[in-house]
């Protein structure tokens, strides 16, 4: 199963993310889309159903990019990535209601583990199934 990741640009903030994520996942396979363009493709195409994504919101201007497609995220498990801790900011990224929210100023470790929980999860669902 690949994570997806929306990130439009390598900063900082999705080097950071992905050691951690490398570190704990080594096997699992990430797909990056750098567009809103290219995820909404990806996510409206029927025989792919998302399980779990990672959006990283490097600005207030990717975020509301996000939030304009989130009628296709709805059946996905966000992990999101603000740009800040502004209040208004938090408020915007809790309307896609994601599983975990955290900030670009992260050290990201909870990401990671809250992905690696997520991922352990689907996989003793989808051997119950």
């Amino acid at each position: 199963m690949p994570l997806l990741v929306y990130s439009t640009k390598t900063n900082d903030a999705e080097e950071r993310l992905l050691r951690v994520i490398e570190l704990l996942l080594p096997e699992k396979k990430l797909k990056f889309y750098r567009s809103i363009d290219d995820l909404s493709a990806r996510l409206r195409q029927p025989v792919f159903n998302p399980r779990i994504i990672i959006l990283l919101a490097a600005s207030r201007k990717e975020l509301e990019n996000i939030l304009s497609i989130r009628e296709l995220l709805e059946d996905a498990k966000i992990i999101l990535i603000v740009p800040d801790t502004d209040p208004a900011t938090l408020a915007r990224g809790h309307t896609l209601r994601p599983r975990f929210l955290s900030d670009c100023n992260s050290d990201f470790v909870d990401v990671a583990a809250v992905v690696g929980q997520m991922i352990k999860n689907l996989e003793h669902n989808s051997r119950h199934d």
